[in-house]
């Protein structure tokens, strides 16, 4: 029914329970408050890895460390240069 966009109320004695399904934006919730931020602002992909500030200075951290520039252009590059950090 949630899959249709039918609303689902689970009722408790005096508690009340809504079930929705869960998008991405949801998973903003695991990463702390004060370490959020906009992933579009980051990376043109919007991945949810970029919505995490600490994720954000950990790879500027090892770009500075390792004193190159890189141009990742494919995701395999991506994923392959965020996997030896």
């Amino acid at each position: 029914m949630v899959d249709k966009n039918e609303q689902i109320i689970v009722k408790r004695k005096n508690r009340a329970y809504k079930l929705v399904p869960v998008t991405d934006d949801d998973m903003l919730v695991d990463i702390p408050k004060e370490f959020r931020c906009d992933p579009y602002e980051v990376s043109p992909s919007g991945e949810m890895f970029w919505a995490d500030k600490r994720n954000v200075e950990k790879v500027k951290k090892a770009i500075e460390d390792k004193e190159i520039a890189l141009r990742l252009t494919s995701e395999d590059e991506i994923k392959n240069f965020l996997d030896s950090l």
